[in-house]
């Protein structure tokens, strides 16, 4: 989902076709295009050249900004980091591996900016409740996105409370006032978590979220076609790699 701060836009301020499409078939696209990316064969390179082009295309039709999506690349360099080691362990087998992890890692990535970018997180929450996903991920995925901001502001003030009475934590003999903090703001977020629900419940919730999104239902069937229709490039290049060998 985007990420982005509680109260900030979730999307860029800017319409496009991709914007507009049902996000049941945007999200079924990504699960279609990892799942492609997934099984490409170890040593094959030239299916990672389809998918990057697949990526990239879509991420111009939706004019994600290209900060953001190497904003979402920077997340994954400790993983990167380790994966440079199996080249050490394994030798040239090794290198073809962590190859192959890092350029699968990286295209999920990138097509998860594109998705979050371009479809605010309820828009994707309703998505899942049209793919019949259990009610119960989609509402803890929705409150999770929603109270994510609020925890982090609450881990700010908790942090500068710390701080204020003279805790920096910058040495280790500190530990105990970190430990002591977190465990502050965890009660907090339960505490804060049980008022929620029982808000919610005395409002009638049912266990579904309300479907938020503003754009037409593409249907279970249609928004796996449509889909399958986006990816197909990427689905037919991997058959292509398996079926013939590693080129």
């Amino acid at each position: 989902m985007s990420g982005a701060a509680h109260g900030a836009p979730l999307v860029a301020d800017v319409r496009t076709a991709l914007h507009d499409a049902p996000p049941e078939t945007k999200v079924m696209a990504l699960l279609a295009f990892a799942f492609s990316v997934a099984f490409v064969p170890v040593g094959a390179a030239w299916p990672f050249a389809v998918d990057a082009v697949l990526v990239l295309g879509a991420a111009a039709a939706g004019r994600v900004p290209l900060r953001a999506l190497l904003l979402r690349v920077a997340v994954e360099a400790p993983f990167v980091a380790f994966v440079v080691l199996l080249p050490l362990v394994a030798g040239h087998d090794g290198l073809l591996l962590a190859e192959a992890i890092v350029a699968k890692a990286t295209l999920v990535v990138l097509a998860t900016g594109v998705l979050s970018a371009t479809t605010p997180a309820p828009e994707i929450v309703a998505g899942l409740q049209r793919l019949h996903v259990p009610p119960v991920f989609t509402a803890v995925g929705a409150l999770a996105v929603r109270y994510l901001q609020v925890v982090l502001d609450e881990l700010r003030r908790v942090d500068a409370a710390r701080v204020a009475r003279g805790h920096d934590p910058r040495w280790l003999w500190q530990a105990r006032a970190v430990a002591q903090s977190s465990g502050t703001l965890a009660v907090r977020c339960l505490n804060r978590g049980e008022r929620v629900h029982g808000a919610m419940l005395a409002r009638g919730w049912d266990g579904r979220m309300p479907d938020v999104s503003a754009g037409a239902a593409a249907g279970g069937v249609r928004a796996v076609a449509f889909a399958l229709a986006a990816v197909l490039p990427a689905l037919a290049a991997t058959v292509a790699a398996r079926a013939g060998g590693v080129g």
